[in-house]
């Protein structure tokens, strides 16, 4: 604990070292810029580990505030794993493996040891991302790393990894093996502290989670494990930090170095709860049934206004403001996720929607993703109208205007994405603008005839690009060109007065 050091950015641009504890305290202290050291799929596993251990930490001392101080920070870690008065469970490499290490579970028996045959030299080989070829993102490049580097990369594979073949199972917070745990949430997003103050503060204000059950593991890597046996889920304390890999760091000539072994079965038996572990992070579908695994497609506002929309999703805890946010500075929405599929990565996805300060000021202490949920499936809604609208209209316009759109021509069809896409684009960049926000204070649906208005203006814009563009002869492409924005104009017409209706 007190030998491994991790690089922290100060606000003055002024890189730090410290242990573990010294990084909570200046978390907890709000020094900590950011870790120039984390690679970007690795943020949001850091920022989650971090929470949990203060959070579980600071309960199970039996305290209802963070300390600033490493020293108490120290005492506390040391409290979570009294059985290892010398800080072998906060420690990276334990030469003595009947006894755990940080985010390694010690033997069952000496002779398990004969388990651990593959040995990998990297820190990034530990922490694959994976690549359909190794020029997509070079691998075992990270020789003579430091600690941190290790740390980072073991964080990531324990807390956050899928289903990866054949005795490597992943973890039981998402749902199935090539599922991901998205986090979605509201963070403050001045510095990694205030990130960190926020989410620890509001966990510790939740009644469920300000007790704690002795009898209930809140780490699982202190628990012998032998790969062949499952933690039953109710033995677990509800923000448990789980591992899912049989993994150990020895000293090798100039770094570390991992040996691992694969497992018979997952290290939780959780498979039948489908991520529904209580993850303060992840959200769940409307009907309980499973956590939400975001698609390749990312956080549009197709995707957002779904995470949002209490109809269709059930958001977690860190996703509620509670109490005053302005503390922290500014607010956003985030979401994230590191899509996985079968044997492939399918992009890391980060997306921050900023909240004014003039919303969070105002709507301190309320249930403000109601309120945003509202407005966003409104919008989405009519957006999704008109872009149906100039899907037809494309189509019509690739097949040369006929009086008789077949809306099942795959050529057409094909075609057409790309001005889709181009609409949806458009409409990311102002979905989220002030006057959506104008929208949510007043608390009420229905005064919507700006946001038509420009929603209109976007499709009739993509389609005259479109028709620009289209390659056909001169004469063909006017007459394909007047039909499909004259069907296009009946079609936005029609849904004005849907609206207007209503």
């Amino acid at each position: 604990m007190d030998h491994e050091f991790i690089r922290w950015r100060d606000l003055g641009a002024v890189v730090r070292r410290s242990t573990l504890p010294g990084v909570l305290a200046a978390l907890a202290g709000g020094a900590v810029d950011s870790f120039p050291s984390l690679r970007p799929h690795q943020r949001e596993p850091w920022h989650a580990f971090c929470v949990q251990i203060a959070v579980l930490a600071t309960r199970w001392a039996r305290k209802h505030t963070i300390p600033e101080h490493e020293e108490e920070w120290r005492e506390r870690l040391l409290g979570l794993t009294p059985e290892w008065p010398a800080g072998e469970a906060w420690s990276l490499i334990v030469d003595d493996w009947a006894k755990p290490a940080l985010l390694q579970p010690p033997l069952v028996s000496p002779h398990n040891r004969a388990d651990y045959r593959n040995v990998l030299h990297t820190p990034d080989e530990l922490d694959i991302l994976l690549t359909s070829k190794n020029h997509d993102f070079k691998r075992s490049r990270m020789y003579n790393a430091a600690s941190e580097d290790w740390l980072f990369a073991l964080v990531t594979l324990q807390t956050s990894e899928g289903f990866q073949g054949a005795g490597n199972y992943g973890i039981s917070r998402m749902n199935g093996g090539f599922g991901t745990r998205m986090s979605f949430s509201l963070r403050a997003t001045a510095s990694a502290s205030a990130g960190f103050r926020m989410d620890v503060e509001r966990l510790l204000g939740q009644s469920d989670q300000s007790q704690c059950d002795p009898r209930l593991l809140p780490l699982l890597w202190v628990e012998p494990w032998d790969g062949t046996n499952s933690l039953g889920f109710e033995r677990l304390d509800r923000l448990y930090i789980e591992i899912c890999r049989r993994v150990r760091l020895v000293g090798g000539r100039t770094s570390a170095i991992a040996m691992t072994a694969t497992s018979k079965v997952a290290r939780i038996a959780a498979a039948g709860l489908k991520g529904r572990t209580g993850d303060p992070w992840s959200p769940i579908k409307a009907d309980s049934t499973a956590s939400i695994t975001p698609s390749s497609a990312g956080f549009s506002y197709r995707q957002l206004a779904r995470l949002l929309d209490r109809t269709q999703t059930n958001t977690p805890v860190l996703a509620e403001i509670l109490g005053a946010t302005n503390i922290y500075g500014a607010v956003a929405i985030q979401a994230a996720a590191l899509v996985r599929g079968q044997g492939k990565t399918e992009g890391l996805h980060r997306r921050l929607v900023d909240i004014p300060d003039f919303v969070t000021a105002e709507m301190a202490g309320k249930d403000i993703f109601h309120l945003i949920g509202e407005a966003a499936s409104d919008r989405a809604s009519y957006a999704g109208s008109v872009r149906i609208a100039l899907q037809r209209s494309l189509q019509s316009l690739f097949q040369g205007g006929p009086e008789q759109v077949r809306f099942d021509d795959e050529a057409s069809l094909k075609k057409a994405q790309q001005w889709l896409s181009r609409f949806d684009s458009l409409v990311d960049s102002t979905f989220f603008n002030n006057e959506f926000w104008r929208e949510v204070l007043r608390e009420q649906r229905g005064d919507t005839d700006t946001w038509m208005r420009e929603m209109n203006d976007v499709a009739v814009l993509v389609l005259e690009e479109a028709a620009r563009l289209a390659p056909r002869r001169a004469v063909s492409r006017m007459r394909a060109r007047a039909v499909s924005e004259n069907y296009l104009d009946h079609q936005l017409t029609s849904l004005i007065d849907e609206q207007v209706h209503v």
